[in-house]
């Protein structure tokens, strides 16, 4: 996205590892000068939020800045604890949920879906589907999900066209007058 069409993206981590994008070498440096904990850093030319020390109360503030500064602002909530997983789904404006087809992704889909509805989240969400051997195909997992597939991720060029269609329709956006930036969380 950032190479071909001249999109800034933010990526938002929350690794409970430790800091594996901070090198040694690297300094990172403070996102704004009110937050604390939040480190940003470049990874294969992207930067790269740490995100897991924001107090779950500053992530609103946070995401509020980088959206400020970047076309798109991408979240990975694999490692995110509740509270930060649901102030950062609170702040986006499109959510996939990452699923496998077969019949335990599908019950975890479907508990996702649940606890979304419950806070009010379930339709800004959408399916990022990775079929499985024998697995259910896309329009049944959309009525057993409820949720629409965006897209098929079999493959790193269905990755690549998926990124480069969010990227197009930044790049339409931005080109209209006041348009902010996009927020996207992904949760698998």
């Amino acid at each position: 996205m950032t190479e071909d069409l001249g999109v800034t993206v933010l990526l938002a981590g929350f690794d409970r590892r430790g800091y594996p994008l901070w090198r040694a070498a690297e300094s990172p440096r403070r996102l704004d000068g009110q937050t604390w904990g939040a480190f940003l850093c470049d990874e294969g030319g992207v930067p790269v939020l740490d995100a897991r020390e924001v107090h779950p109360r500053q992530m609103r503030g946070v995401l509020d800045y980088a959206r400020a500064h970047y076309h798109i602002v991408c979240a990975d909530l694999s490692d995110a604890n509740g509270a930060h997983a649901a102030e950062v789904l609170r702040a986006s404006d499109g959510i996939f949920l990452v699923s496998g087809s077969d019949p335990a992704s599908i019950e975890g889909i479907r508990e996702k879906v649940e606890w979304l509805s419950s806070i009010n989240l379930a339709d800004r969400c959408a399916l990022l589907l990775r079929r499985t051997t024998n697995g259910a195909g896309a329009r049944d997992m959309e009525e057993l999900t409820e949720l629409p597939v965006c897209s098929l991720i079999e493959t790193a060029e269905q990755l690549g066209q998926l990124a480069t269609w969010l990227a197009a329709d930044t790049v339409a956006r931005t080109l209209q007058p006041e348009s902010p930036a996009e927020n996207l969380a992904v949760a698998s």
